[in-house]
Parts: C-alpha cells; sequence; structure tokens
C-alpha cells in the first residue's frame, strides 16, 4: 500500500468516526514497516509477507519504504540499517532479512493481543 492509499484510509476512518459509524480508537495497533532496496530478491517476498498479514488480520498496517526514497533513507539512518529487507514493527527494528513468516506472524499476534489489554 503506498502512501496515498494510506491518507485514503486514515481519513475514511475519521469520516467513519464522525457519522457514528464505527466508534473510536480503532486505528492500527501494529504498524509494520519494511525497508527494501531496488534489485534486492527478498525484498518483494518480505513485502509479500507483511500484505498478508496486514489482510489477515485487523489493526495491522503495512508499508514500504525504498532506500531509493528520501523517506526510507531517513528511515534507514535513523534505525542504522545497513541490509535489506529490514523489517519494523512499531518502530523498532524486528528482522533483518527474510524473516520465517511463522515467527513474522507470531510476532505480529503478540502485539495484537498486547495492545488489547487494558
Amino acid at each position: 500500500m503506498d502512501e496515498l492509499e494510506m491518507i485514503r484510509r486514515k481519513k475514511m476512518l475519521e469520516l467513519m468516526k464522525r457519522a457514528g459509524m464505527i466508534e473510536g480508537n480503532n486505528g492500527p495497533k501494529v504498524v509494520i514497516e519494511v525497508i527494501t532496496s531496488p534489485g534486492c530478491p527478498y525484498c518483494p517476498i518480505a513485502w509479500a509477507m507483511a500484505q498478508e498479514l496486514e489482510r489477515k488480520y485487523d489493526g495491522v498496517i503495512a508499508r514500504e519504504l525504498s532506500v531509493a526514497t528520501p523517506e526510507g533513507r531517513r528511515k534507514a539512518m535513523e534505525h542504522n540499517i545497513l541490509g535489506t529487507p529490514t523489517i519494523l514493527i512499531n518502530n523498532r527494528v524486528e528482522f533483518i532479512g527474510l524473516p520465517n513468516f511463522a515467527e513474522f506472524e507470531r510476532r505480529v499476534r503478540e502485539l495484537l493481543s498486547a495492545s488489547r489489554k487494558p
């Protein structure tokens, strides 16, 4: 999902909240950022995994950031990322390289259930 699509989703949620169609605080609980680079053979696989988790679980937002863009470079520098793919979850480096899907999914589920606790 590109940045424009994320903005559209956010705006739609705000409008639905104002209209009383949904209750407030239904924003993302887990934000997955996949740092990629052009030509990396593993980056498309990591991005596809993140998209699958976004489709599978409510409260998960996935976005791809390429180091070929200013935003991607800034994020890579901020987290001292030297290799791709690197996966950040809630702005924390969780996986460097291509993760095992089961481990990736387990970590996302852990964070989702932690966010639901009072």
